[in-house]
């Protein structure tokens, strides 16, 4: 007769993960909050920058489609229900990393716990608006049915938390649910200590980090950077890169452009930066606690996670308008914050303080910790 389990059979299920971006971060410290659990994902680029103490992903037949995820997006829900399939018995403990249709998992047992941790219901489905995937001549079509699957996966979860009141307000609107908000974690002693210079970096320069994608408006960057007749430095990887080089050629004022930069890079720029520009809606956005964490003070939306994590007046300038004459006039204001108060702010979403928290809400829905 086999000995019986000390904990809970936990599972822990995440999206796919093709970088070390902010959900992956988030799944990163449920994975060292959560040492005994199964970890599954619908598909897992090798080589990602994670710490998972060893354990392996185990992922859904989409891995194969994982360079082509367009084509994958309609087959989601259908791969992780063949997914459970494929994984002996349920789970008394599923939590849930979500923003597309991880929450179609089935893998939890008849009577167990499926908590869904929600860094978005997924935007092409319910706002194609803020994401231009939802308007593709294949997805368009299926929209529908998507967003009936979704609501029922959302339907069948114990309990939802939200990564921001944002997205809080968006769970209930499109999935009719209830959600905490726990806001993401951040390690804001890894920003906060001290590194050194490495980067020939111009004085006084202006700082985009984020995607080269279009709604990260890193051009607006660039031209606040013409009008304070300041330098500015674009940091991330992405389509658009080719298209920012090239307008760095073309500016009026210094830009340099780091592709790709390492970890070691973000926390050189974001901590020499004068200012760090963030001039889109996020639904939290981890980069401005970054920010904060590093004693840079930001230029960010009132709307959005933005709008919940810097201080106006604090810890940088809210800004209600994301034209660029709105952006140039906020860049003084922000730079009138102390460092000292950024980093306290920051530490209002460290790493511990988001432990404490899920560990309170698994508590409240399956007595306790996996």
């Amino acid at each position: 007769m086999p000995a019986p389990r000390s904990h809970p059979r936990t599972a822990l299920v995440h999206e796919w993960i093709s970088a070390r971006a902010g959900a992956e971060q988030v799944f990163e410290v449920l994975a060292g909050q959560f040492p005994h659990a199964d970890l599954h994902a619908l598909s897992c680029e090798p080589g990602v920058d994670l710490d998972l103490a060893g354990r392996t992903v185990r992922t859904t037949a989409l891995d194969a489609l994982r360079g082509h995820r367009a084509l994958a997006l309609p087959l989601m829900a259908p791969a992780w229900w063949a997914h459970a399939r494929d994984v002996r018995g349920g789970y008394d403990l599923v939590l849930t990393s979500h923003h597309a249709f991880a929450t179609s998992n089935r893998l939890v047992a008849p009577g167990g716990t499926h908590l869904a941790y929600v860094h978005t219901p997924a935007r092409y489905v319910w706002s194609p608006e803020l994401d231009g995937r939802g308007t593709s001549p294949l997805l368009a079509p299926a929209r529908r049915v998507l967003s009936a699957l979704d609501r029922d996966a959302a339907r069948r979860l114990t309990a939802v938390a939200a990564n921001s009141a944002e997205v809080a307000a968006r769970v209930e609107r499109f999935w009719h649910r209830e959600a905490v908000v726990i806001h993401p974690p951040v390690d804001v002693a890894a920003f906060a200590v001290p590194g050194p210079d490495t980067l020939d970096l111009p004085a006084g320069f202006l700082l985009a980090l984020g995607r080269f994608v279009p709604y990260k408006n890193h051009l607006a960057a660039i031209e606040v950077g013409e009008r304070l007749g300041r330098p500015v430095v674009v940091a991330g990887r992405g389509p658009l890169a080719g298209a920012l080089r090239a307008r760095a050629a073309t500016s009026r004022v210094p830009v340099l452009v780091l592709d790709s930069p390492t970890g070691a890079v973000v926390r050189e720029v974001l901590r020499r930066a004068s200012v760090l520009l963030f001039p889109t809606v996020e639904d939290f956005g981890i980069v401005p606690v970054e920010a904060m964490a590093s004693g840079t003070p930001v230029v960010a939306p009132a709307r959005g996670g933005s709008g919940e994590t810097v201080l106006d007046g604090v810890s940088g300038a809210l800004v209600e308008d994301l034209g660029v004459p709105a952006l140039t006039a906020a860049v003084a204001r922000a730079e009138a914050c102390a460092p000292g108060a950024c980093r306290e702010r920051a530490l209002a979403f460290d790493v511990p303080r988001f432990q404490e928290r899920i560990r309170t809400w698994v508590g409240q829905h399956a007595g306790g910790l996996g």
